[in-house]
């Protein structure tokens, strides 16, 4: 993990998401932002990638909300293992293909937003210490923030390029 405090974490989170939200708006302007992707990926254009990210924001919050009033919440979804992604990314993709790019942005941001507010409101042991919470599984909670979050956003910010690679405005 690149950080081990709160506030660099949210920065980095910050920094990540409006990289990626001026991406999708030099795309918008291109009006390229509900172009079909170029090949085969699990992603097949720029909503089913932020979708992905929207999921695993909803993924995230309900972790927390789940292991905070005591539960053991199935990490990463109920049936699901971490060797099950494949697998597990594509229902989450499917679950998102009835909304449109503009709802989903919409929530994407309410998402973040939440997301950099839940990190806000917890200090640098609850971020970084792995035994605070014992629904992590020995996890740091930090870096659920950092892989739902900034990291995600650069993963993110890939799939589009690749998706769309001509022009190289990206």
């Amino acid at each position: 993990m690149a950080t081990q405090q709160r506030d660099a974490l949210i920065q980095r989170n910050a920094d990540e998401y409006a990289q990626l939200k001026a991406v999708v708006e030099r795309l918008r302007e291109a009006g390229r932002i509900e172009e079909a992707f170029a090949g085969d990926a699990r992603d097949r254009c720029v909503r089913d990638v932020l979708a992905h990210l929207l999921a695993w924001h909803l993924l995230l919050e309900g972790w927390y909300e789940e292991g905070m009033i005591g539960g053991s919440p199935a990490i990463p979804a109920d049936g699901y293992t971490w060797r099950q992604l494949d697998a597990l990314n594509v229902v989450l993709r499917d679950d998102w293909q009835h909304a449109s790019i503009q709802d989903v942005e919409r929530r994407l941001d309410a998402s973040h937003a939440g997301l950099q507010r839940l990190i806000a409101a917890l200090s640098d042991e609850e971020l970084f210490d792995a035994a605070t919470y014992t629904w992590t599984r020995g996890s740091k909670l930090g870096e659920f923030c950092l892989e739902c979050g900034g990291n995600h956003y650069v993963w993110a910010r890939g799939v589009i390029a690749d998706g769309l690679p001509e022009p190289a405005a990206l």
